[in-house]
């Protein structure tokens, strides 16, 4: 980012970049929504750190550990969808997340809804 540029001038400039990298991408496939799962996962982990913190708590350190290893269970399940985007695939996807995690988990809920984004309107995933 350019030094010169004021805070919410670089916020929206980064901003803009993600949506201009997020058109470029290819079809959503199983293997991007994974992806987008891991991301979800570590940013929540992140802002659970933070809020616990600040409440005087040391974090959980296993939470994240813990996550990813349901989401190998996932990618176990999905393993020979990985480069389609068809509704079998995603929706593959879709039962495999909601046996493995609670659906309204604010990450799993996330990715549920781009998926059903994709499925119905073909909008793109993203990481943000």
């Amino acid at each position: 980012m350019d030094p010169i540029l004021k805070p919410l001038d670089q916020l929206i400039a980064a901003r803009v970049a993600s949506r201009v990298v997020q058109a470029a991408l290819p079809n959503a496939t199983v293997e991007m929504f994974l992806q987008v799962l891991t991301s979800k996962l570590t940013q929540q982990d992140q802002k659970e750190m933070k809020r616990e913190q600040v409440h005087g708590g040391r974090g959980n350190i296993y939470r994240l550990g813990l996550m990813f290893e349901a989401s190998e269970k996932v990618e176990r399940d999905v393993a020979q969808y990985l480069k389609r985007d068809d509704a079998e695939a995603l929706g593959v996807m879709k039962a495999s997340l909601q046996k493995h995690f609670h659906a309204t988990y604010p990450p799993i809920a996330n990715v549920l809804r781009q998926i059903d984004n994709w499925l119905t309107k073909k909008k793109k995933p993203s990481l943000i």
